[in-house]
């Protein structure tokens, strides 16, 4: 009887313990959601660019996303990088280029950037990029694009540029190739 106790005790504990630290990683993210900064290009600006991101518990996406701000912030746009919950993603008319991306779990762009692009709506004349991080458990590229940019055919923007990245890409490459795409 002591020991099936103590077997309980420690499977509560195990619970606890873990519970917090969903709970902590959970509101860590959050907060990361919302912060937003400015990168301005050493010469004359070309445009205005918006860099979205849905931070990943690996904090791969968000290198990610700041890759791609630095990308274009060298091809003279002014870039503000913002997490998906912050003030300065809710208001995107003044982009000529936006960028989404998040995290794939399960096979899906995460629930944050999936609701992100329903609500999207950009000038008809903005270049929309999509970029996600994590094994879409397949290789076929039209696959990849459905599940990371899932958009209804109705819509009324088209995405220019799709990039996954996962463990072992070399992202510097990747995130070049991807905003060449994007401004084509």
């Amino acid at each position: 009887m002591k020991t099936l106790m103590i077997i309980g005790i420690g499977i509560i504990l195990v619970v606890v313990i873990a519970l917090g630290a969903i709970s902590y990683i959970s509101y860590d993210m959050s907060n990361r959601a919302t912060v937003s900064e400015t990168l301005n290009p050493n010469g004359a600006i070309v445009g205005n660019a918006l860099v979205v991101y849905d931070p990943s518990i690996t904090g791969n996406t968000k290198n990610v996303a700041g890759r791609i701000a630095s990308d274009l912030k060298a091809e003279g746009y002014k870039v503000d990088l913002a997490g998906i919950k912050s003030a300065t993603a809710s208001n995107t008319s003044k982009y000529d280029v936006i960028v989404v991306g998040g995290p794939i779990y399960a096979g899906n762009i995460s629930a944050a950037v999936n609701a992100y692009l329903k609500i999207l709506k950009p000038v008809e004349s903005t270049k929309l990029g999509v970029f996600a991080t994590g094994d879409p458990h397949t290789t076929d590229n039209v696959l990849i694009k459905k599940q990371i940019a899932p958009i209804s055919e109705n819509s009324t923007f088209q995405i220019k540029a799709v990039m996954n990245v996962i463990s072992g890409d070399d992202i510097n490459k990747k995130c070049d190739g991807f905003v060449n795409d994007l401004l084509q």
